[in-house]
């Protein structure tokens, strides 16, 4: 595929799976077998309204600020420590959000006021429950009700894995769901409207965490397209649609809104181009994957390295989906861009 096919592919993507988006909560069973229960699509175009497609949001984890202009987007996605909140960024990123109608995702990660963050695990749950964060979830929980947009706090993702990289993913399933209720039930006193995204890794052992359907709203699962890990596994490279799938079908049945919320890829053009068109194809999403909403990129380097000799893979978006990604819906559909 030509860079110029490869750039048209992409663009059109964005016009059928970038919806405007809308928070809305409502128990799983009240929704039967509609579609968007979470992330409705209130604006998208007659005939896709038409014909009842199924949109899905295309949202954007962007440190460097690289699409902070396009409109094409419509999660803004970031990642808070608790115990050491970066205030500036917040702001600029809810600025991003507001200005470019985006929601805003808040991933919060909970380490422990230990000097070394990770240390102390083994009493993280309880000292929450015991108030001692309280001054922590307030701050943030604070400055999200105040947010001129939707908003999705995702708190202790990856909680299945315990290999020791986050304080909160441990075998303590118990101490692990009451620490997230307590983070929603205190979180909802400050910011009523806030939707919250549980987001296990995709493991098999993830039903033990689910802290249930009254406090979790959506969920969120990573998708990591890594083409030498697919080869060294699979002996052969996997598709998107195939990787998702083993994670979905590990969720589908709590019957909530489906995100991937950190999305890579690392490999080839040639396989990152199989991706990327898969992903802006919404007959991807159409019929395999119903509870599906939202995809969200991880427009960085992994921030920690791979076991097994992987290293830290670069999820960078390539020149051209970037290029697509700020031209968004403006050259698609003939409007100029702003």
């Amino acid at each position: 595929m030509s860079i110029a096919m490869f750039r048209s592919v992409v663009l059109a993507g964005l016009v059928a799976l970038s919806p405007a988006i809308a928070c809305t909560r409502a128990a799983a069973a009240d929704l039967g077998n509609t579609v968007d229960r979470v992330l409705t699509t209130a604006s998208i175009g007659t005939a896709g309204k038409a014909a009842g497609e199924r949109q899905v949001a295309i949202g954007v984890y962007d440190p460097h600020d690289a699409v902070a202009n396009s409109d094409a987007l419509t999660i803004e996605h970031v990642f808070v420590y608790w115990q050491a909140l970066d205030t500036a960024m917040l702001k600029r990123k809810i600025a991003i959000a507001e200005a470019q109608g985006r929601a805003l995702m808040i991933s919060v990660e909970p380490y422990t006021h230990a000097s070394d963050w990770r240390a102390g695990g083994e009493r993280l749950f309880a000292d929450i429950g015991r108030g001692r964060f309280d001054r922590e979830i307030r701050d943030i929980c604070k400055r999200a009700g105040a947010v001129a947009a939707p908003v999705y706090m995702r708190w202790g993702h990856e909680m299945e894995d315990a290999d020791g990289r986050y304080p909160w993913a441990r075998r303590d399933t118990d101490g692990y769901k009451k620490a997230f209720r307590y983070f929603v039930e205190s979180c909802r006193e400050l910011a009523p409207d806030v939707c919250f995204v549980w987001s296990p890794k995709g493991h098999r052992n993830l039903s033990g965490y689910y802290p249930g359907d009254d406090v979790v709203d959506a969920i969120g699962i990573p998708v990591w397209g890594l083409q030498k890990m697919d080869l060294d596994y699979w002996g052969r490279e996997r598709s998107f649609g195939e990787t998702l799938g083993e994670k979905y079908r590990r969720v589908e049945g709590f019957g909530k809104p489906v995100m991937v919320a950190e999305l890579g890829v690392s490999g080839s053009s040639e396989y990152r181009r199989a991706w990327y068109a898969e992903i802006f194809d919404r007959s991807t999403y159409r019929d395999r994957f119903p509870l599906l909403t939202a995809v969200v990129f991880f427009n960085g380097r992994e921030p920690y390295a791979w076991p097994l000799g992987y290293g830290s893979p670069d999820w960078r978006l390539d020149k051209a989906t970037l290029a697509a990604l700020v031209a968004g819906r403006g050259e698609a559909t003939g409007r100029p861009t702003q």
